[in-house]
């Protein structure tokens, strides 16, 4: 589960605040909001896999322990090991698969100055992350603009700069950590 806390966002004197990292006005080439969604499928399509796998293996033990020369109460306990550590492996892999589904989809807010793209922000909701956007870049036009301050809650969801390649035309995309 991602933390979260609450974040000043702010305009002032053609600066853009996000908690303590100032941003120049004049310095950003560019504002949007990003889709950090969950790799949902991905992570059915590995719980699937793993279940046959699983299955296979306890399959491949359990005749194993048949073919092989041993005794019936030794061969009881192989068949209650097999079906112990498979039903835990099970459980292992359920357990991951519910942690993903149950993972909420994050809109970030990226910034793109000179160097490279960042996140500054993640939040659940995204007519939020959109409204920022349009503040910011309204500030960015007019330099008489009188500025805001917001409190926004944000989500810490690792390392937001590994998540997106935000350059170049089409290549928004997730990039890196996989959960």
């Amino acid at each position: 589960m991602a933390r979260r806390k609450v974040i000043k966002v702010e305009v002032s004197k053609r600066v853009l605040w996000i908690g303590a990292e100032a941003y120049p006005l004049q310095n950003i080439a560019r504002a949007t909001t990003i889709k950090i969604k969950p790799p949902r499928a991905r992570a059915v399509g590995r719980f699937v896999k793993s279940l046959l796998v699983t299955g296979l293996l306890a399959a491949a033990a359990l005749a194993a322990a048949q073919a092989g020369e041993v005794s019936s109460s030794d061969r009881e306990l192989v068949t209650q090991g097999v079906a112990i550590t498979a039903a835990v492996l099970v459980a292992a892999f359920l357990l991951q698969l519910i942690v993903v589904l149950l993972t909420r989809t994050y809109y970030a807010l990226v910034i793109e100055t000179s160097g490279n793209p960042r996140a500054l922000l993640a939040s659940v909701d995204r007519n939020e992350v959109h409204q920022l956007v349009r503040d910011i870049m309204r500030a960015i036009e007019d330099p008489a603009f009188p500025g805001f301050v917001k409190q926004m809650v944000t989500y810490n969801i690792g390392s937001m700069r590994d998540f997106y390649n935000a350059s170049g035309a089409g290549s928004v995309g997730r990039m890196g950590h996989d959960r």
